[in-house]
């Protein structure tokens, strides 16, 4: 009979003992079994986790790839007596088991570090010991449902922190001029953290899209590694990323974020000169989450036509939107529907249909 020593502090909580210590990933994963949700002869079976997610994997296994990769906040799990052999004050003796623990909390985490285990990588693992399933059950649902999640916004704006000069870095510092410019059609309406304004579009509502049409988000930190790895601001990338995908990793690795600035401001310009009526109007939802991903997923389709013919000016935008002027004063939820995809999508057909339109007309002409 194999068994563990693992040195613990005991904390003593309402609901019971708990055994706070530390223990290599690859032995946590030989002793887990994990309790998920299922469905069985048409009724559920109470079970504790959600199915695994593949990509949530995929994006932990990354992050572990980087120099500073850490999990501070413990694994949690639960025991049974059984698997216990001996307890002094600050030794639990478990029976090394594939059922020794349930995973109650972390499961991705441990997740990612199947075929891929790390050196001198050990995780804080809190032991629960004895509890019933409908306990295991709460201690989850009251992590996963009761913890304040940390704002989008938040998260992007610490980037700016980084001495690595990411993407996601450099859109950021593009909605910033965007915001603080003062010929700028967004000017002092991106809710900056820190700022008070209290603009219409969130930060990370407006450079999201920017960063998917940038580079994938699963080489974030295959990015970030060969950035910190060089030691350089920015590097020659190999990744051969789909243009068409992809159209702004160009500037990026061209270090042309001013004349990445200068296309967007041509465009935005262009749309605040058609769509004056709902321009920066709260009424409208041009400029929210509905209106602005519509905006660029067309802006996605003329920027990889403009860099094709060389012309990305603002002459160029106006020949191609100027039947959006017919959308004019009519871009709200009464028309579009207050927010989602369905709305985004739907305004986009509308106006990709106008462009289209356009085009024809400006092939007649020629």
């Amino acid at each position: 009979m194999n068994t563990i020593d693992i040195k613990v502090i005991k904390v003593h909580q309402s609901i019971g003992t708990i055994y706070v210590g530390k223990i290599s990933p690859d032995l946590l994963l030989q002793m887990s079994r994990v309790d998920r949700r299922k469905i069985q002869d048409d009724e559920q079976v109470l079970g504790i986790q959600r199915e695994l997610k593949a990509e949530k994997v995929n994006q932990i296994k990354a992050y572990l790839t980087t120099t500073d990769a850490t999990f501070p906040n413990s694994i949690i799990v639960n025991t049974e007596s059984k698997y216990v052999s001996d307890e002094t004050d600050d030794i639990l003796q478990l029976i090394v088991n594939d059922s020794t623990f349930t995973l109650i909390d972390g499961q991705h985490r441990v997740e990612g570090f199947r075929d891929n285990l790390k050196n001198n990588f050990e995780l804080i693992i809190a032991i629960f010991k004895d509890l019933k399933i409908d306990q295991q059950a709460n201690i989850f649902s009251t992590i996963n449902s009761q913890q304040t999640k940390v704002d989008a916004s938040h998260n992007l704006s610490l980037e700016l922190d980084s001495k690595i000069y990411t993407p996601i870095k450099m859109m950021i510092e593009i909605a910033q001029m965007f915001h603080f410019a003062k010929d700028s059609p967004w000017y002092n309406n991106i809710r900056l953290l820190g700022s008070g304004n209290k603009g219409i579009i969130s930060l990370s509502a407006f450079v999201n899209p920017l960063i998917n049409l940038t580079f994938p988000e699963k080489d974030y930190y295959l990015i970030k590694n060969n950035l910190i790895k060089e030691k350089k601001e920015f590097i020659n990338f190999d990744f051969d990323y789909d243009a068409k995908r992809y159209p702004l990793w160009a500037f990026y690795i061209s270090k042309e974020k001013n004349v990445l600035y200068k296309i967007l401001l041509n465009y935005f310009s262009t749309l605040k000169l058609l769509l004056s009526d709902d321009w920066l109007n709260n009424e409208s939802v041009l400029n929210k989450t509905t209106g602005y991903n519509a905006i660029m997923k067309l802006f996605k389709d003329l920027i990889i036509e403009g860099i094709n013919i060389g012309d990305l000016s603002d002459n160029f935008f106006l020949s191609k939107l100027k039947n959006l002027k017919e959308l004019n004063g009519s871009i709200n939820s009464r028309n579009y529907g207050a927010s989602g995809l369905k709305a985004s999508n739907e305004l986009y057909l509308d106006m990709i249909s106008l462009v289209k339109k356009q085009d024809e007309k400006n092939q007649k002409i020629l």
